[in-house]
């Protein structure tokens, strides 16, 4: 029995009032289980007249060794009799094994998302209580509680701002075919919950539901062709349309509604509470794909669907304000926008619009009486110039001739002035009421996704940067760029900024990757800061990288930098993070650089901490304690020379990648960094887990606002110099030992690439850049096949290899494991790190992981290999359980548990399918090519049900990379 304590009041929720009533009578597991079986049994049912007699037969033998097996603690007998069974199969069984239990764990995912959002809103409604639940009213109530005033709360709220950058690495590894199918299932699943539907209302939502099953089933699984960038441009575009765009007033009209409820004024309009960005279409980190006209076609792409957008809402508006009345401040605008239009007609009348286009609404004629219509008249006519602009160059056209009169929006601030004229005047005639409704609603989405919807940040290695300075160096006679010392480097920079000769001559004969960077800058500089956002510096090692990217801007700008970029180092080598403070010192102390950022960008520097290759460096305890020591440091520096810091989490999906709730995330900041700004990227599957359902996009939203409150307004907790001395200690123990087993054994590489299907992820298709930077061993690899590969064989090594060593040393230094547990009670870091190792070590199989040896490994040496990182595994998940005080992992966190075991029954018979294929295809081909005998048909069908297997233990684990 579950009780909690009572939310506070809000608005158009009703909460019972009494702690007693808060008693968790609700069955919250049935429903969950019951729409689990439902769509397993319907789907089953449907692809009886798809699938051979004998095939549907070896799949409920399958399901019931899988069963056994799985409840039978176990079950050595059912394991092997389930193995032989599968190796048994051939390619076509091996298919539909793969695909069946690849769509159950879509639809597993799918029913919890449902579960979430209708378990939410029973918590609205005062129907029991939550795990996990970080509503606005219960945080304000906590931070009430602890002394801040509610004047405090309010002034965070309004200018706090959550910048949620959507990445394309790795792309959501489930087609958005399927996920479109999958979103009509989940909105069946939620009206079968519908109390009040009518007969006939269930029976059309039972016939839409086997409908939308049996088209998954039949729609291809496999992403046949690998994906451009402005593919991922498209597909971050489709979530702020489906979900963002409407969740996102939605959340700040509820923000408003409790603020009033509190006696507080509500947030003000230019209050941007979250702000969007991406990656897709400028990250050409490694990237051949990305060039400058990709990312001035993304741009397009990205103008042309915002208008389209706010097109559609213009159109409603335009309709629905019909009020025949205004200010003298909107009827004299309207007044100066009707002389500018009939002078530029006079004076392009070949341009003149008369019934050139056909509008939905008001098409013909505006009612010159109703003011409102006659402003929203003109709005709409320039946004369709901007649309019809964008469009044209999306297909190779010329763009249609400039007319004056109805000019293309090219700044966000000449489409809000009206807005707010006409909200103003609205107020100002005792019309609030309407100017509260879909008219603020547009102009907060002016003030959050400007022109267009995302700003795209453009990133690209710093020794790119110095390969074009050797090459302007070289053509002017100077010494190679590459050829000075750091000091050296930052005087001739230096000197460059402050100078007023150019250094780039005009008729400079770049080629290769030096011209491809400097016509980046040219784009940079001709798109502009409206839709673009920062100049990220990959490998960022020291200050002259940002000072290369300074110069380059100012070199290539066609207005003196004016349209410059912020430049954001980004630090993700364990180096680089101990390093930090000296390139930030450097820059702080140079003087050019310090006037630059107080001129430019209010004394605010932007750095980029990253999580993936950190872990790939040292391993997952020294990354997440370097990363929390260099931003306190970094926090310090900057205090120090009266710079404003702002941190920018380049997060993936999985806990080896510093992927995790982001709730914990936050709050387990070093105090004193998130400071009212948090940008953080959202990548691959995350998306969807976040936004691909209506109320899962308000809760994500809900989320992140009140975990950036309580991190500002929560006092900090102090971290006692024992904590630090010995997490120092285990740190060092960890990356020893990580780095023993990873980067030195000369095993290790040969073992990864044989056990783990690492040489195969090149067949999903799942993101447009290679997965290496360049030929070579692990450190050439990328962190997310890094970490996607092993996880497929559901050893999870990134997360847990060296902690084992740690903890051993920990518990010993401290006389026991008390003090590591009294560090997990009151450090939020560190029982975030242990929770989510804990989330991990959950997943993980050391028996699956052990069949990937037997079948794929052929040297003794190399099995013995595996059998040792396996046993180190066992020997952490004793270690952390001895630290936790648990029985079994996750005693503490029901919710995982139940996610986990509701998959658990499906991922076994796809390892032991993808382990079954991978020898096959192994077989089959050399590095990918196919051996000579080998029919096409017979290739192309492993590899498909190959694909299958990955993209299903994705689906089963929730992550790939």
């Amino acid at each position: 029995m579950v009780t909690t304590t009572p939310p506070a009041t809000m608005p158009g929720a009703v909460y019972p009032m009494s702690k007693s009533s808060r008693v968790d009578s609700v069955d919250f597991i049935s429903p969950l289980q019951q729409d689990v079986n439902r769509l397993c049994d319907t789907l089953l049912g449907l692809i009886e007249s798809t699938v051979p007699a004998d095939h549907l037969s070896d799949l409920e033998n399958v399901r019931s060794l899988a069963k056994i097996y799985d409840t039978s603690f176990k079950d050595e007998a059912a394991f092997a009799d389930l193995a032989n069974l599968i190796e048994s199969f051939n390619l076509q069984q091996l298919t539909v094994v793969a695909s069946l239990f690849s769509n159950m764990c879509n639809l597993a995912n799918l029913a919890e998302h449902v579960h979430r959002v209708r378990r939410r809103k029973a918590f609205e409604r005062g129907e029991g209580s939550l795990f996990t639940h970080h509503f606005l009213h219960e945080i304000v109530s906590e931070l009430e509680k602890s002394g801040k005033s509610l004047k405090e709360i309010r002034d965070q709220l309004c200018t706090q701002t959550v910048e949620m950058v959507l990445t394309a690495h790795p792309t959501q590894a489930v087609r958005r075919s399927l996920l479109s199918k999958l979103h009509c299932i989940a909105h069946c699943l939620e009206a079968n919950h519908d109390q009040y539907l009518t007969p006939q209302e269930e029976q059309s939502n039972e016939h839409e539901l086997k409908a939308s099953l049996l088209s998954l089933w039949r729609t291809d699984e496999v992403r046949r062709s690998k994906p451009k960038p402005e593919d991922e441009a498209r597909n971050i575009l489709h979530i702020i349309e489906d979900t963002v765009w409407d969740a996102t007033p939605l959340y700040l009209s509820r923000m408003d509604r409790f603020l009033q409820s509190k006696g507080l004024e509500q947030l003000p309009l230019e209050a941007r509470p979250f702000i969007f960005g991406s990656w897709a279409g400028g990250d050409r980190d490694g990237n051949p794909f990305v060039t400058p006209a990709v990312t001035k076609q993304v741009v397009a792409i990205n103008r042309y669907r915002a208008s389209c957008l706010y097109l559609s809402e213009i159109e409603d508006l335009l309709f629905d304000l019909s009020v025949h009345y205004g200010t003298q401040e909107l009827l004299d605008y309207n007044a100066n926008v009707a002389a500018e239009v009939e002078a530029a007609n006079k004076a392009q009348p070949e341009l003149a619009m008369t019934d050139k286009i056909r509008y939905k609404e008001f098409w013909n004629h505006v009612p010159p009486t109703e003011p409102f219509r006659v402003c929203f008249h003109h709005i709409r006519d320039r946004m369709t110039a901007t649309r019809d602009h964008c469009e044209a160059l999306l297909a190779n056209r010329p763009p249609p001739p400039v007319n004056r009169a109805t000019p293309i929006y090219t700044s966000m601030n000449d489409l809000l002035e009206p807005l707010l004229i006409m909200y103003r005047s609205l107020h100002g005639t005792g019309d609030g009421l309407i100017a509260e409704g879909k008219l603020k609603d547009l102009i907060r989405r002016v003030h959050i996704f400007g022109l267009t919807l995302v700003k795209l940040d453009i990133r690209q290695e710093a020794d790119e940067h110095t390969n074009a300075l050797n090459v302007i160096t070289e053509f002017v006679g100077m010494p190679r760029y590459d050829s000075l010392d750091e000091e050296a480097r930052i005087s001739f920079l230096t000197s460059i900024l402050e100078g007023k000769r150019p250094l780039l001559p005009r008729s400079l004969p770049a080629t290769g990757k030096a011209k491809n960077v400097l016509d980046t800058f040219e784009t940079v500089s001709e798109v502009g800061t409206e839709a673009l956002g920062a100049y990220i510096i990959s490998m960022c090692m020291r200050p002259s990288d940002v000072l290369a990217v300074e110069v380059l801007q100012q070199e290539c700008s066609r207005d003196g930098g004016a349209r410059s970029l912020r430049v954001v180092p980004l630090l993700e080598t364990i180096k680089a993070l101990q390093d930090s403070t000296v390139v930030l010192n450097t820059l702080f102390e140079n003087s050019w650089y310090r006037e630059h950022l107080r001129t430019r960008y209010d004394s605010v520097q932007e750095v980029m901490v990253g999580y993936s290759d950190s872990g790939k460096d040292g391993g997952r305890l020294t990354s997440a304690w370097e990363l929390y020591k260099a931003q306190e440091q970094m926090a310090a520096c900057a205090e120090k020379h009266g710079i404003r810091l702002r941190f920018f989490h380049g997060r993936g999906g999985t806990v080896g990648r510093g992927g995790g709730p982001q709730h914990l995330a936050i709050l387990s900041q070093p105090p004193g960094t998130v400071n009212q700004y948090l940008r953080v990227t959202i990548q691959g599957e995350v998306m969807e887990q976040d936004f691909g359902l209506p109320e899962l996009a308000l809760k994500t939203l809900d989320t992140y606002t009140t975990a950036v409150l309580k991190a500002d307004l929560t006092p900090a907790v102090e971290v006692k110099d024992e904590y630090r001395s010995l997490l120092d200690a285990m740190s060092e123990i960890s990356c020893k030992k990580y780095r023993e087993i990873v980067h030195v054994d000369p095993r290790f590489v040969q073992y990864f690439r044989s056990a783990t299907p690492e040489q195969e992820l090149g067949l999903l298709n799942i993101g447009s850049r290679p997965q290496k930077r360049k030929e070579g061993g692990v450190e050439t690899l990328r962190a997310i096949p890094w970490v996607f590969a092993w996880t497929q064989t559901r050893l999870h090594l990134p997360v847990w290899l060296g902690l084992g060593s740690a903890l051993q040393a920990g518990i010993k230094m401290g006389g026991g494991p008390g003090l590591l547990r009294e560090m997990y009670d009151k450090w939020p870091f560190f029982r975030s790190f242990f929770d989510l190792i804990e989330m991990v070590l959950a997943k993980a199989d050391p028996h699956i992981s052990s069949r990937y040896d037997d079948i794929l490994v052929m040297e003794d040496e190399q099995k013995q290999f595996g059998d040792m990182l396996r046993g180190l595994l066992v020997e952490t998940i004793d270690l952390v359980l001895k630290v936790s005080g648990e029985q079994k992992l996750l005693d503490k966190d029901r919710v995982q548990q139940r996610a986990i075991n509701t998959r658990r029954e499906w991922l076994t018979p796809m390892n032991l399918a993808q382990v079954e294929l991978l020898k096959r295809w192994r077989a089959m081909s050399v590095k990918g090519v196919v051996k000579d005998g080998v029919s096409s048909e017979e290739a192309g069908t492993c590899v498909d049900a190959l694909i299958i297997s990955m993209k299903g233990l994705s689906s089963a684990l929730q992550n790939t990379g």
